[in-house]
């Protein structure tokens, strides 16, 4: 090993590789690779279970390519293991193996390793956060701290079925790279085999170190990521609650672990890199005892979009905020007065066969000409099943923190539609930057457990609840929503003849007009949470 790290060194590389085989408890093996810096000594470790091929990282710890605060650290040893039944682990596959007890084996494996010193922590995304819940909950002696990336603890249907509609993007990719997805198929409803789920996955409660919990405004779980970790921070073990931070930024589901500047369509510099640099300062306070202050810090870290600045709160949202309620005119406009007419309405006809494209948003796979992350929506904002509903040019800055929600008043000639919303900032230049969007099944408005199909002229209200979103609207811009009957592929199409799925045996594709009601009797709105701190006086009147 001394020749290789001469080696190394001279190259300018910034980890030695080697492979290794990890013993597990049921005799089997986990293939890894170990990487060690290129100084001699010892080390506290890292480790990262991945399911899609540990082989990713090695452009990242054996060239000199790039600048990682974290990554390209001397000062930790890293260990990359393929999950068990993936790539150079796939013989290892036993049926019923636990990935917790797994993650276990693998802390104690390198706890004890000559290169280490005896401290071990977790790092990792969406799957690769996943499995830290399932190896915290494990307990595992020797693991010290975790930084979680845009990942959930515990299976919720919320996350298959946002706001009752097939995750379409997202499940699809998951049941391509996991197996099965029969599960999630046969439960469309929130039932009881979901409430079992939950249930199953670790709990709060078997929690007992300290994490950073990172995630991004255009990431399709922040709700879930801000869910668990206040959840962990109240009621985690001793070790854990009360030990638990959160960082949210500008950032999408691919873009947060290492945080670019550039995010879809935008760029964010003062957010480049603060994912890895946040959490080297975290792993440098808990693995290396480095006094950074870092237990002094608030529970949360978020980014203000367009302010370009970090705001620190122990607290979600992070400022006071009050309801500011704009309605939706027939005339596109957003008005803080309440219609006083009757019988406004707008009307499109919405067509299964020819959905409305995602075209940027909160997904995993970029297909189709649908993209991660912010950009520009107004290809899609001429289609005749698209409604926009915009405000006048701001007269002074609108800050927005918190979760908004549509709620929109229909009639259709359907069984069921959906409701599918999206917020943008519309900017001088006439572009419309996608915020955030959402989804609403008109079967599940006011259940996610039991359906109620739509009759023909008959009213009913859809709320439709937005994910998490920090934002200031500029002054001179204006704020934009869109209704539409669909988001594909983000969401999948509803045939709106009843069925759950739109390749459901037996479903018929089925035309419905859809009337979305403006009247004083059926006021469709937004409620926005606008924070206190700037006053926002002027009504926000159609143009």
């Amino acid at each position: 090993m001394g020749v290789l790290l001469l080696a190394t060194r001279a190259l300018g590389f910034s980890h030695l590789r080697f492979p290794a085989q990890i013993p597990m408890r049921d005799g089997k093996s986990l293939a890894a690779d170990i990487y060690l810096p290129a100084v001699g000594g010892r080390w506290p470790a890292i480790l990262i279970q991945t399911p899609y091929d540990k082989r990713q990282f090695w452009a990242v710890f054996s060239t000199d390519v790039g600048e990682d605060p974290l990554l390209k650290s001397p000062e930790y040893a890293f260990v990359v293991l393929d999950w068990r039944g993936f790539f150079a682990s796939a013989g290892a596959a036993v049926a019923g193996a636990d990935r917790g007890h797994d993650g276990y084996d693998a802390v104690e494996w390198i706890a004890a390793q000559s290169w280490c010193t005896g401290a071990v922590g977790s790092w990792g995304a969406s799957a690769l956060g996943k499995v830290q819940f399932d190896t915290a909950a494990a307990g595992p002696p020797h693991l010290v701290a975790c930084v979680p990336i845009v990942a959930h603890a515990a299976e919720l249907y919320e996350l298959y079925f946002p706001g009752g509609v097939y995750f379409h993007n997202r499940n699809e990719f998951v049941a391509s790279h996991f197996g099965s997805s029969s599960f999630v198929r046969q439960h469309p409803l929130k039932d009881a085999a979901w409430e079992a789920a939950e249930r199953s996955g670790p709990q709060p409660e078997a929690m007992h170190v300290p994490m950073l919990h990172i995630s991004g405004w255009y990431d399709h779980e922040t709700a879930a990521s801000m869910s668990v970790a206040a959840a962990i921070r109240e009621r985690g073990g001793e070790g854990a609650r009360g030990r638990q931070w959160l960082l949210v930024g500008p950032w999408t589901h691919s873009g947060a672990s290492t945080a670019p500047p550039q995010q879809g369509e935008l760029s964010y510099p003062a957010a480049h890199q603060e994912a890895t640099r946040e959490a080297k300062a975290f792993f440098d306070f808990y693995l290396r005892g480095v006094a950074n202050g870092w237990e002094e810090r608030p529970f949360l870290r978020t980014f203000r979009i367009n302010e370009d600045r970090w705001v620190e709160s122990d607290a979600w949202p992070a400022a006071p905020v009050r309801t500011q309620r704009l309605f939706l005119t027939a005339a596109g406009g957003l008005d803080a007065q309440a219609p006083a007419d009757s019988g406004s309405a707008l009307t499109f006809l919405a067509n299964p066969a020819n959905p409305v494209p995602t075209l940027w948003g909160a997904i995993i796979v970029e297909n189709n000409g649908n993209h991660q992350g912010p950009g520009d929506l107004a290809a899609i904002e001429s289609r005749p099943d698209v409604l926009t509903f915009t405000t006048p040019p701001l007269p002074r800055p609108l800050p927005i923190e918190g979760r908004p929600t549509v709620t929109v008043w229909l009639a259709c000639d359907a069984k069921d539609t959906d409701v599918a919303v999206r917020l943008s900032q519309v900017t001088p230049d006439g572009r419309s930057l996608l915020l955030v969007d959402g989804i609403r099944r008109a079967s599940l408005r006011d259940s996610f457990s039991q359906r109620q199909l739509l009759a023909p002229g008959v009213a009913v209200r859809v709320p439709v609840e937005l994910p998490p979103v920090a934002v200031t609207i500029p002054a001179g811009h204006a704020l934009r929503v869109s209704v539409a009957p669909s988001n594909y592929d983000r969401f999948d199409v509803n045939l709106q003849d009843g069925s759950s799925f739109s390749d459901e045996p037996g479903a018929t594709a089925t035309l419905a007009t859809v009337t979305i009601l403006l009247d004083a009797q059926h006021p469709s709105y937004l409620d926005l949470p606008v924070v206190e701190e700037t006053r926002v006086r002027a009504r926000l009147r159609p143009r």
